[in-house]
């Protein structure tokens, strides 16, 4: 079956690219249907993960997508599908797709100074999705497979990523198959209405409306110390003075909010710090340093960001006093339980470190991250049935990296067949159709005597088929 999308592509938070078109002759009146968006939306993600690295850490994207569906459902369609996700650059930018898929670049997430400024870019970036301008901008009529459009997409955040508008050349040129250009085009009027829905999402939420004005602000104000290298974020989100001042006007219809950050903003701000940092040792030495001075924002986060770097460069001495501040200060969180089983680990004692994913699994039971984390290291330890029985006890299906623990399970227990299926969903989802059915034949050879089993694998085969093929058709 083919799928054709009639789409002048507005991709929300991609810098203008030109890219012509072929005309290939749809009925203008034609509208992209949502359900089309969807399938669009799931094939560019596919394809996203190919090209950039996808934050697949699982605490981070509980904490956004809590953040963003609790806003999302104060939009005026809050029926609509999200999904958020974090992409491993340091510019700052975030960008709306078709289908409710939104991404924020870790750039972004750090530069925000409160819990509102990140609110007010994914209430921002929710409204240009409830708004439905991509359907909303099509003037002309041309048709594209899914494939060919998602990775249109994904060679245009490319090269929004980089600045540079040829990073994202040979996505596009493999999508297109030949001397193509499209027109990714903003208007003004866009910008406005998702600044106007956003407040009001913002506000109906809980958040100060102030803050997205604050940021936008912040943002426009600092490009002066970036000469030629503004943030993408400006560049696609063009933020002039009657903007900010626009914005202003518009939160002033709100009472003031008594900010309040939760938690979870500063811990996860944290983490995402601590992972994706190039020297940890010089982060220790600075988390030090904040805790001696006192110059913190948060001491919980700032402690639990110092305990988790040390761990990650092996060092012990430390952690102990951290997690004790943190257990006697804060609630207790699977998090601090997770520094006490790294910490037992990198001491060598294995019992006490089985020991606390037990009793944490009791307290925390179905907890994805504890669950992949102990899966994990029981398959280290030659316990695949063990790791079999916790995996199949959380539900973590849209993460790649859970389909290959399990798929290690099974081929530890001997199920084979389970194990070619299961890692054919790890391929499928990082964009590898044609690894994913090479998994599934192999895994239909292993079936012997499981009628259902094998019936679920044909399905499957058939469905990835089928989209390959849309694929293949495509680059032609």
């Amino acid at each position: 079956m083919r799928y054709w999308l009639l789409i002048l592509l507005y991709v929300v938070g991609l810098p203008c690219v030109a890219i012509e078109l072929p005309d290939i002759g749809v009925s203008a009146s034609t509208v992209i249907s949502p359900a089309d968006e969807q399938k669009l939306g799931e094939a560019f993600f596919r394809q996203l993960r190919r090209e950039v690295e996808v934050i697949d850490d699982v605490q981070i994207n509980d904490y956004l997508s809590a953040l963003g569906h609790r806003l999302a459902s104060y939009s005026d369609k809050p029926e609509q599908s999200f999904s958020f996700f974090v992409v491993n650059e340091s510019s700052i930018n975030a960008f709306a797709v078709p289908g409710g898929f939104i991404g924020m670049h870790t750039g972004l997430i750090l530069t925000t100074r409160s819990e509102s400024e990140l609110a007010s870019v994914f209430a921002h970036e929710i409204a240009h999705i409830t708004q439905r301008h991509i359907a909303r901008t099509i003037e002309a009529s041309e048709r594209f497979s899914l494939p060919t459009v998602a990775a249109i997409i994904v060679g245009a955040i490319l090269a929004g990523a980089s600045g540079n508008a040829q990073v994202g050349e040979a996505t596009i040129a493999a999508a297109m198959a030949g001397n193509v250009q499209m027109q990714i085009n903003f208007t003004r009027i866009h910008e406005k209405e998702a600044d106007r829905v956003g407040i009001q999402i913002l506000a109906k939420a809980g958040f100060e409306p102030h803050d997205m004005a604050n940021f936008f602000e912040r943002l426009q104000t600092s490009t002066r110390f970036y000469g030629e290298h503004v943030p993408e974020f400006l560049r696609t989100h063009p933020v002039t003075t009657d903007r900010i001042a626009e914005a202003r006007d518009r939160a002033e219809k709100y009472p003031i909010k008594l900010r309040y950050d939760t938690p979870l903003y500063h811990l996860m701000r944290a983490k995402l710090l601590v992972l994706i940092a190039d020297n940890k040792q010089e982060l220790v030495t600075r988390f030090k340093q904040m805790l001696t001075t006192k110059r913190y924002r948060d001491e919980r986060a700032t402690r639990y960001a110092l305990a988790l770097a040390l761990l990650t460069t092996k060092q012990t001495d430390g952690v102990q006093t951290q997690i004790n501040w943190l257990l006697k200060n804060d609630s207790d969180r699977v998090i601090y339980r997770l520094l006490k089983t790294k910490l037992a680990l990198l001491q060598d004692n294995y019992p006490k470190a089985m020991q606390e994913y037990e009793q944490a699994l009791q307290i925390y039971p179905g907890d994805k991250m504890l669950g992949l984390d102990y899966a994990e290291k029981l398959l280290q330890n030659n316990n695949a049935q063990k790791a079999k029985t916790v995996l199949l006890g959380i539900s973590s299906s849209s993460n790649p990296y859970y389909y290959r623990l399990l798929a290690r399970a099974y081929q530890g227990t001997g199920a084979k067949a389970e194990a070619h299926f299961t890692l054919a969903e790890n391929y499928y989802l990082t964009g590898q159709t044609s690894l994913a059915i090479e998994q599934l034949k192999q895994a239909r050879q292993n079936v012997k005597q499981d009628f259902y089993l094998a019936s679920r694998i044909d399905v499957r085969l058939w469905k990835l088929q089928e989209e390959l093929h849309e694929e293949q058709l495509s680059n032609r």
